[in-house]
């Protein structure tokens, strides 16, 4: 399948729009234009001034390239200011075909095969199925990227983007973009084209795809979950009760599930109470919730669909996710991944204690 898949997704990609052919040219000149020295007075000042117009102008070409390959959408004027990155390497875990993840407003990627992305200032980030491609919140921008320098496409949002999600079969994706204190929802297909406004008010939280591709679910501003069909353009809200901090729709079938503050929600049914840090399901159907009670070690439980629990496991650090029974948790200097009981844990992102993680995730 994941063959089949990587096939409709290539040609999906193809399609894309070409980007626009003097994206290069154009920052090459605005660049030139801005690098202009206003009457120089001294020799050794021209001669700074030209080694530096040499250095930017060089600048400016490596990112009108990466314009017009559709990597990075050029945004002149705008400055950002970041802590110190304290990452090192990312390693993929075994058995998984990529992770990825931001550690303090930059990117870290790494997908099976040896590709990798590190260091890149970014907002959001997702994997697509089996990990073939992966989008990411870049200025204001959404940028879809392939292993290898394969077709990419960018797309300018007017903000920045904080929450992103690939449907299962890859074809479209949902994204969250703040406009100043407000956010709102979007969706777009997944050649970047067809981007359209679901909702102009809702919670920075990530969305999740229903296994048929024909919904998703995700949090509106009011605290709800809302379950959007995409086939008939239609929201209808979740009766659990508000605020919800996590949804996740079943990998099989159309069980929803969603956390509160307090308690995990199966379809309707209050199921479990507890401080809830994360919320996944396993592939063979079953759920998991990670609660913190601020005395043991986390605890992760597993739920059958009908809500009967069935039983769970503690694990060391705080838990930043769980999926198909792998399980990440952030001890004081490491990030560690295992499956199930953490028999096979290890560790794959070493950072410091006041690092900042966002959108870590398995693919």
């Amino acid at each position: 399948m994941s063959s089949e898949l990587e096939r409709r997704l290539e040609s999906l990609l193809a399609e894309a729009p070409e980007p626009d052919a003097g994206a290069g040219e154009e920052a090459l000149h605005r660049a030139l234009r801005a690098l202009q020295p206003s009457a120089p007075s001294h020799r050794g000042l021209r001669t700074a001034v030209l080694v530096f117009a040499i250095a930017a102008v060089l600048l400016a070409i490596a990112a009108g390239s990466l314009a017009a390959a559709g990597a990075l959408h050029v945004s002149f004027g705008q400055r950002t200011k970041h802590r110190p990155v304290t990452t090192t390497q990312l390693l993929r875990p075994k058995g998984a075909n990529g992770i990825a993840a931001i550690v303090d407003g930059r990117l870290a990627v790494a997908i099976k095969g040896g590709f990798r992305v590190e260091g890149l200032t970014a907002s959001a980030v997702a994997l697509s199925p089996h990990a073939l491609y992966f989008a990411a919140g870049l200025g204001h921008s959404l940028v879809a990227m392939a292993p290898g320098g394969r077709t990419a496409w960018s797309h300018p949002t007017g903000g920045e983007v904080v929450a992103i999600a690939w449907a299962p079969d890859g074809f479209r994706i949902a994204y969250v973009v703040r406009h100043g204190r407000r956010f709102a929802l979007r969706a777009i297909y997944g050649d970047g084209t067809h981007d359209a406004l679901i909702d102009r008010s809702v919670r920075p939280v990530r969305p999740s795809w229903r296994a048929d591709n024909l919904a998703f679910a995700y949090v509106g501003a009011g605290g709800h979950a809302v379950v959007y069909d995409v086939g008939h353009e239609k929201h209808s809200v979740s009766g659990a009760a508000a605020p919800i901090t996590h949804v996740s729709f079943a990998p099989v079938g159309k069980a929803l599930a969603v956390a509160t503050p307090g308690s995990v929600v199966l379809n309707g049914k209050r199921v479990a109470t507890g401080e809830v840090e994360a919320l996944g399901w396993r592939q063979d159907g079953r759920l998991e919730a990670a609660f913190e009670n601020g005395v043991t070690p986390p605890l992760v439980r597993m739920f059958e669909r009908n809500g009967r629990q069935l039983g769970g496991f503690r694990v060391p650090g705080r838990v930043l996710t769980v999926s198909s029974g792998f399980v990440m948790t952030r001890t004081p200097n490491r990030i560690i991944a295992g499956w199930q009981q953490q028999a096979n844990a290890r560790s794959v992102l070493s950072v410091g204690p006041e690092a900042s993680i966002r959108d870590l995730q398995l693919g």
